[in-house]
Protein backbone atom coordinates (compact mmCIF):
# COMPACT_ATOMS: atom_id res chain seq x y z
CA UNK A 1 0.00 0.00 0.00
CA UNK A 2 1.45 3.72 -1.10
CA UNK A 3 1.86 6.09 1.75
CA UNK A 4 0.26 9.58 1.58
CA UNK A 5 2.32 12.77 1.78
CA UNK A 6 1.82 13.19 5.60
CA UNK A 7 2.79 9.94 6.17
CA UNK A 8 5.90 9.74 3.94
CA UNK A 9 6.78 13.31 5.34
CA UNK A 10 6.61 12.36 9.12
CA UNK A 11 8.54 8.82 8.17
CA UNK A 12 10.94 11.44 6.61
CA UNK A 13 11.44 14.12 8.53
CA UNK A 14 10.70 12.93 11.85
CA UNK A 15 11.64 9.28 12.23
CA UNK A 16 14.49 8.97 9.64
CA UNK A 17 15.80 12.67 10.61
CA UNK A 18 14.87 13.30 14.39
CA UNK A 19 13.20 16.12 13.70
CA UNK A 20 10.35 17.27 15.67
CA UNK A 21 6.41 17.50 14.69
CA UNK A 22 6.74 21.31 13.40
CA UNK A 23 9.89 20.93 11.24
CA UNK A 24 7.19 18.44 9.55
CA UNK A 25 4.19 20.87 8.84
CA UNK A 26 6.64 23.50 7.87
CA UNK A 27 7.31 21.01 5.47
CA UNK A 28 4.14 20.12 3.92
CA UNK A 29 3.36 23.85 4.27
CA UNK A 30 6.37 25.06 1.85
CA UNK A 31 6.44 21.80 -0.68
CA UNK A 32 2.58 20.70 -0.77
CA UNK A 33 1.14 23.97 0.41
CA UNK A 34 -0.75 21.65 2.69
CA UNK A 35 -2.15 22.83 6.24
CA UNK A 36 -1.80 20.08 8.63
CA UNK A 37 -2.99 20.04 12.27
CA UNK A 38 -0.57 19.19 14.98
CA UNK A 39 -3.30 16.56 16.45
CA UNK A 40 -2.99 14.84 13.19
CA UNK A 41 0.36 14.77 12.83
CA UNK A 42 0.65 13.29 16.20
CA UNK A 43 -1.98 10.56 16.21
CA UNK A 44 -0.70 10.13 12.46
CA UNK A 45 2.97 9.47 14.02
CA UNK A 46 1.63 7.47 16.66
CA UNK A 47 -0.18 4.95 14.92
CA UNK A 48 2.97 4.97 12.35
CA UNK A 49 4.94 3.81 15.28
CA UNK A 50 2.74 1.21 16.52
CA UNK A 51 2.22 -0.64 12.75
CA UNK A 52 6.34 -1.00 12.76
CA UNK A 53 6.20 -2.65 16.35
CA UNK A 54 3.59 -4.74 14.93
CA UNK A 55 5.91 -5.80 12.04
CA UNK A 56 9.10 -5.83 14.63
Amino acid sequence: MDRDLISKALQEIVLRDGKDLEKAKQYLRMKYRLEADDLVLKRRLEKILQTEKAVA
